[in-house]
């Protein structure tokens, strides 16, 4: 941890110095620096890439000699992440379609343009790097790391654990017990997926599609972050159905969706069973 830190304020420091060569004005104060939205978005990228390069870093120092790897290494890069994106799309389609179709909330179409479509491509890119950076720590390195040492179970439970309490300062998150209880779900999904295709970029695929079509295509928050979208709601149902202002992750609907997914992700890999999948682990 104390690796991820020392790189992120290097990272974070750099980020204000060009934000202040960009913008002369800045020199006034950390505040008017701390509210730059160069600036925000640089340490927002400072913070991820800190983040993996600190990951990288521990486990080639500490325990690539020991025998496990993180799950990046994999024949079938392509298909484990096309089974997670594919994954990802069913379950957050089918939660906020539900959700809608109760009448949790209403539903209307953003005019296109210029704006909304660089946005669009921001948080594509920024979602691909927060699903590499989460998944690459609770699933990569923390329950390979534990699981090396504890099992299968205490790993993925440990991981799951890290990865809900990770959002416990994201608005919204404790206006009701639904945030906290779909983020276990949702790191029990990651988790057990990881393991069953022995490989980190099922969980990755998921997680960026997930993120990016709740968010940028259905209009929902995201983990209780506002994001530019497609489509725009309004909230017009009860917050135990909508989400309230944690977005869809916050509804009971998504609850009953994770759990079958869980399910789904077994299910799938009994009938497609690791050892077929010629995975390196």
């Amino acid at each position: 941890m104390l690796m991820i830190v020392i790189i992120t304020i290097i990272l974070s420091i750099a980020a204000a110095v060009i934000a202040i060569l960009r913008e002369p004005s800045l020199k006034l104060g950390i505040q008017a620096v701390a509210s730059d939205p160069f600036f925000v978005k640089a340490a927002l990228w400072a913070q991820m890439i800190g983040f993996i390069a600190g990951v990288w870093i521990a486990f080639g120092i500490f325990e690539r000699k020991k025998g496990w790897s993180m799950g990046f290494r994999d024949r079938r890069i392509a298909r484990h992440i096309a089974e997670g994106i594919i994954a990802g799309t069913l379950l957050i389609t089918l939660s906020c379609a539900i959700i809608w179709g109760l009448g949790g909330v209403k539903l209307s179409v953003v005019p296109f343009n210029a704006t909304i479509a660089q946005e669009m491509i921001w948080g594509f890119l920024l979602f691909i790097a927060v699903a590499v950076n989460e998944e690459m720590f609770a699933r990569g390195y923390l329950q390979g790391l534990i699981r090396a040492r504890f099992g299968t179970v205490a790993g993925v439970t440990v991981s799951t654990i890290f990865f809900a309490f990770l959002h416990s300062f994201n608005p919204g998150m404790w206006t009701t017990p639904l945030p906290i209880m779909n983020l276990l779900f949702a790191g029990l999904l990651f988790g057990v997926s990881r393991e069953l295709s022995g490989s980190l970029w099922m969980p990755i695929g998921m997680h960026l599609s997930w993120n990016f079509l709740q968010g940028h295509v259905y209009g929902f928050d995201v983990s209780g972050t506002k994001v530019t979208s497609l489509l725009s709601i309004e909230q017009t149902g009860h917050a135990v159905l909508s989400g309230g202002s944690f977005g869809a992750e916050g509804s009971l609907i998504t609850t009953i969706v994770l759990l079958l997914g869980v399910g789904m992700i077994i299910m799938y890999h009994i009938k497609y069973p690791q050892k077929e999948r010629n995975v390196l682990t």
